[in-house]
């Protein structure tokens, strides 16, 4: 087969993308194969591949499957208003990611901050706790040893 026609699993092998991803994007309306042989094969052209490189590149920027669909339905207007558009999601992704950070933050200093409040085996059988005294909060714990 010349490398102008490729098979899904040429464009599998070429790209290191599993043939399922490949038909899940054309499902999503992402990649679609040129055409079809007769026995019903999909078949695909190097710009097929290039768009799929496309695909998997702009993923490793956080990019989800409905932002990179508009990314490329935004190129056929153009390369300035394309280029726009991509600055604007950048910016946005930005913003979302630092957010996204500041709440694993928040959660990671939640984790060590327990952990230094760790409540030993032996600790732990002197109370009565609901599942777990590692992860029930202090002041409940307080709260059932004033009751006592």
């Amino acid at each position: 087969m010349s490398k102008s026609r490729l098979l899904i699993g040429d464009v599998s092998k070429q790209t290191g993308v599993p043939i399922r991803t490949i038909r899940f994007y054309g499902e999503e309306g992402l990649l679609s194969p040129s055409d079809r042989r007769p026995s019903g094969y999909r078949v695909y052209t190097e710009q097929d591949v290039e768009k799929l490189r496309f695909i998997q590149q702009a993923k490793r920027f956080g990019l989800t499957l409905k932002e990179i669909r508009s990314i490329m339905r935004c190129s056929h207007q153009g390369l300035e208003p394309c280029c726009d558009f991509v600055r604007g999601l950048f910016n946005k992704k930005i913003q979302e990611f630092e957010g996204t950070i500041a709440e694993l933050t928040a959660i990671r200093n939640r984790l060590k901050a327990r952990l230094r409040q760790w409540v030993s085996p032996a600790a732990a059988r002197l109370e009565r706790y609901a599942v777990c005294p590692q992860i029930e909060s202090p002041k409940t714990i307080k709260a059932r040893r004033v009751k006592r």
